[in-house]
């Protein structure tokens, strides 16, 4: 008997703190495209202070990334993504730089960014590079699974 009323006591216990641990909800699109801004702005900020390694800061483990520097063949998971990156140290000068036309489309738990980069050094210009960047919300956190860095090309004259 006394067995049965423990029982009968604890299974609404039970009931109320297993439904406690759902997965975390998807944000909403405006704070998912405020946080993906955030985020890719922190990895630029640690790229333009000469800190090419930094820029894989929200990268998650299974990240893929490919650039027209030197990363012309995909570079596959975190570990091979920081390792390219690193080898880019000393070729980077510190520089400012400018975000232009940023887009960030969310479905769900994903979003993908679009937006071009104009860095300067002193003042002048240089070459302008055009982006996309995949992110995954997952366990709480929006985390970059894909990013694509190209120059942007002359366009063709008609």
């Amino acid at each position: 008997m006394i067995k049965k009323t423990i029982l009968q006591m604890s299974l609404p216990l039970f009931l109320v703190f297993s439904s406690c641990t759902s997965e975390p909800v998807v944000p909403t699109e405006e704070e998912a495209i405020e946080r993906v801004l955030v985020l890719e702005r922190e990895a630029l900020d640690n790229w333009s202070a000469g800190n090419p390694a930094g820029y894989a800061i929200n990268m998650s483990e299974d990240a893929t990334y490919m650039d027209d520097i030197g990363a012309h063949s995909r570079k596959d998971g975190l570990e091979e993504v920081q390792n390219y990156l690193t080898t880019l140290e000393g070729m980077i000068p510190k520089h400012s730089y400018e975000i232009k036309d940023p887009k960030v489309q969310v479905l769900g738990n994903v979003a993908v960014l679009t937006l071009r980069y104009q860095g300067y050094e002193d003042g002048e210009a240089g070459p302008p590079w055009k982006a996309t960047t995949v992110y995954h919300f997952t366990e709480g956190e929006w985390k970059s699974v894909h990013a694509h860095w190209s120059l942007v090309k002359e366009e063709p004259e008609l």
